[in-house]
């Protein structure tokens, strides 16, 4: 009789766990069996609804920043000044690429392949990793940024206000880079609702302090710029907390714990540094490339103005970039869990077929933001030549997003591979030599200004997108091992 309340229990812990484990199983896809189409819309859609949340915060940023000041001029500087300080906030933020591509396609992999120890063992060292990669290049980005916009052709207000918001980014830098790895994590897990959950908190959040402290509201102070970006630091270090409690749970697809083998992992890193670095690469030179055509834009007659349409263009054409973007991360973790089961034509099937998503669904935003330009650029800035750039801008990057977002989701299902120098190469061909030589050329030799900038540019990305389409065609990245 006195065994009876030990087996009652473990048997309330046994059931307890197996519980967790179908509430953990419930968020996962599993997309090494059943029916691909249901299987890669399942785990699409929080990762594209996770796109439009990143969307909507960019907006309402935008639309806050622009509101500053007694004069429409103010808020085209400050827009201007964000477009500026993100180009060089990404450049030096791509480091964290190679650790996060790694994490996503390893965790990937080892889930095909039932290797829960080992997705643990990848999630523990990609934040390691976080940590040490903004230990290292924060303080370079806080001290190379000023000259850097500068050599952009940022001055006065504009690049006064760009550092005001690139100096507090970095203050939070190593939160959103822990974010970011353990999204990846959980994306190559098969589970992109947590995430989704997670992101639409802290997006609320985000903007609630951009609110107060972009205007001054109550008793909070008027940082006007710097606002945004310490309403972006708040809410990343409040989603790095409770990622790592919520991980540390074992409700999870993963299951972290914290308090064990926080050492360095050396044969994990090689793997990731491996598969990530020239992903890392390819985000250095599309940053390096957005920089470059930023200068180029400057250097016309309409200069700041065209930057300030660039800006908003950008804005509203991420929505369609972002929803490239979720489908490039779904590609990856299809054609990494099916290599890992044993299953590459089911991996060729599922990367054509996120290709075919890709275009379609990009193809409808396409259109409608041909048709609604004006109205969609005017929502931002009431500067009539500001406007008038955004939506040539606009309808420029939208004609040719569908064939992008097709590029993008096989550069993916490459990834997922492990092969990722091949979308590296394209990259460096197309992205970092033939776009910016012929956006300098249509601008200046044919005397087409900041139109022949956004023609160049999307000429290039069609040359790109033809090329990563011929190597996934070709089929050798189904005999890499990792």
């Amino acid at each position: 009789m006195a065994e009876t309340p030990d087996y009652a229990t473990a048997t309330e812990e046994t059931d307890a766990e197996a519980t967790e484990q179908r509430r953990s199983a419930s968020r996962r896809v599993d997309l090494t069996q059943g029916n691909l189409l249901v299987g890669i819309a399942r785990l699409s859609w929080p990762i594209v609804a996770g796109s439009f949340l990143q969307w909507f915060l960019g907006i309402a940023d935008m639309k806050m920043v622009g509101l500053m000041g007694p004069e429409s001029s103010v808020g085209r500087d400050a827009i201007a000044a964000v477009g500026t300080a993100n180009g060089v906030i990404m450049t030096v933020m791509t480091a964290v690429l190679a650790v996060s591509t790694g994490t996503q396609v390893l965790v990937a992999r080892y889930t095909g392949q039932g290797r829960r120890e080992r997705v643990e063992a990848v999630t523990r060292q990609a934040i390691i990793l976080a940590v040490l990669i903004g230990v290292i290049f924060i303080p370079l980005g806080w001290f190379t940024a000023e000259p850097l916009m500068a050599s952009l052709g940022a001055t006065d207000l504009v690049l006064r206000f760009a550092m005001d918001y690139t100096r507090v980014f970095f203050l939070g830098a190593i939160a959103l880079m822990i974010n970011f790895m353990l999204t990846s994590a959980l994306n190559g897990a098969g589970d992109t609702l947590t995430p989704l959950i997670l992101l639409a908190i802290m997006n609320a959040i985000n903007v609630f302090f951009d609110w107060l402290l972009i205007f001054g509201i109550g008793p909070f102070p008027e940082l006007q710029v710097a606002g945004a970006a310490w309403g972006l630091v708040i809410s990343r270090v409040v989603g790095a907390i409770v990622l790592l409690w919520m991980l540390s749970s074992g409700r999870y697809a993963i299951h972290l714990h914290l308090l064990d083998h926080w050492l360095f992992d050396l044969k994990i890193w090689k793997k990731m540094f491996y598969i990530g670095i020239p992903s890392s690469l390819q985000g250095v030179t599309r940053n390096f490339s957005y920089m470059i055509l930023l200068w180029i834009l400057y250097q016309t007659d309409a200069g700041r103005l065209a930057v300030a349409g660039h800006t908003v263009s950008q804005q509203m054409g991420m929505v369609m970039v972002m929803f490239g973007l979720a489908l490039m991360s779904a590609a990856m973790t299809t054609v990494g869990q099916n290599l890992g089961a044993g299953r590459p034509d089911r991996a060729e099937r599922s990367g054509w077929t996120v290709v075919g998503i890709s275009v379609a669904a990009i193809g409808v935003l396409s259109v409608l933001a041909i048709i609604f330009a004006r109205p969609l650029i005017g929502f931002f800035t009431d500067d009539p030549d500001a406007v008038g750039w955004g939506v040539i801008a606009l309808r420029i990057i939208a004609v040719v997003q569908p064939i992008v977002a097709g590029s993008m989701a096989f550069s993916g299902a490459l990834r997922g591979a492990g092969d990722t120098l091949s979308p590296l190469y394209a990259s460096l061909i197309f992205t970092m030599v033939v776009g910016p030589a012929l956006a300098w050329t249509l601008s200046s030799a044919f005397g087409m200004g900041p139109s022949g900038v956004w023609l160049g540019l999307a000429i290039a990305w069609v040359l790109q997108a033809i090329m990563v389409a011929w190597i996934f065609r070709l089929g050798r990245w189904k005999q890499i091992e990792l």
